[in-house]
């Protein structure tokens, strides 16, 4: 970011710590602790992973191999922790820190986040608890935003029927992430698949609305066993959002694909309506928790702190 006096950077600076305090003070009342993570992260392990990630947005190092600075925070922390966990164990942590993107022609971007993790809780109530929290923070900064919600279950057992190929499942899902009908209906003719499971995939833009009304619209179409515990995960969170007073704020989108490919459940992305970028984003994550030597359940989110300032701008 650039500014146009020292002064107003220290402003700015200023800000921004009042911010994270105030942040900080939501994860803390809900008994999390603060982590730091590491800042590398090997190039090749982090791309097995994250293969829908393109490498020149990637910020390499080179020493005795190749490394890249952390895109991702969450897997710098899985990482470390999951190789040395313990049975029962059971993790709330924060962290206050930043990733790094190569944007091109503009150089080197440094984003800073905040975000928490939820270890080793397998019930809905880490769902929810993180669902929340999510909603806490965002109507903090201001009233007019959106969190969506979103499962990943639900998208993965429908592209499961079509038994794609690993650079066919990533193109359909960079169309679904583009919401991009026309291309996503012209692909998958060549696909030897009912009609009914086609015909689900070309209503998926459809199914966006209040979580009652999403639910009613899947239910009339194609559901196989994975699909109905996506659409089952999110009744759940409905349960805790109708006894809130966020349900004006909620919207469903049974479309939504993470830009990270370790999804697995609930899936979270928060907007507010001055500021065209998601300030919020996370979901749950047990799988990602197997590329280092243990299933272990896992959900968190992260924000994003300088989106969440120009979102507040004009918070008194």
């Amino acid at each position: 970011m650039k500014y146009l006096s020292i002064e107003s950077e220290l402003n700015y600076s200023k800000k921004r710590y009042e911010f994270t305090k105030e942040i900080e003070s939501i994860f803390v009342k809900n008994n999390y602790i603060q982590i730091k993570p590491s800042i590398f992260e090997d190039y090749d392990n982090f791309k097995s992973i994250n293969k829908r990630i393109p490498t020149e947005s990637m910020v390499k190092v080179v020493s005795d191999k190749i490394l890249i600075m952390r895109p991702d925070i969450t897997t710098s922390i899985i990482k470390s922790l999951i190789p040395r966990w313990e049975e029962d164990l059971v993790l709330k942590l924060f962290y206050h820190s930043t990733v790094y993107k190569n944007e091109g022609r503009e150089g080197i971007k440094e984003i800073i986040q905040f975000g928490c993790e939820y270890l080793g809780e397998k019930s809905i109530e880490a769902d929810r608890e993180i669902v929340h929290m999510s909603l806490d923070i965002l109507y903090k900064f201001g009233e007019r935003f959106i969190l969506e919600i979103g499962n990943s279950n639900y998208i993965e057992g429908l592209l499961k029927e079509f038994r794609l190929k690993e650079h066919e499942e990533s193109k359909l899902k960079n169309l679904i992430l583009r919401k991009n009908k026309i291309e996503i209906k012209s692909y998958i003719k060549k696909f030897k698949v009912e009609e009914k499971i086609k015909e689900t995939l070309l209503n998926l833009f459809e199914l966006n609305g209040t979580i009652e009304e999403v639910l009613v619209k899947a239910n009339k179409l194609y559901k196989n066993d994975l699909m109905e515990k996506g659409l089952k995960e999110i009744q759940e969170i409905a349960k805790l959002i109708n006894k809130s007073n966020y349900k004006k704020y909620i919207n469903c989108d049974l479309s939504m694909v993470g830009k990270f490919d370790y999804y697995e459940g609930i899936m979270i992305k928060g907007y507010y309506s001055n500021v065209y970028k998601e300030i919020l984003s996370g979901g749950r994550y047990d799988r990602l928790t197997e590329e280092f030597g243990k299933r272990v359940p896992a959900i968190g989110f992260c924000i994003d702190v300088d989106g969440l300032m120009e979102a507040s701008k004009d918070r008194s």
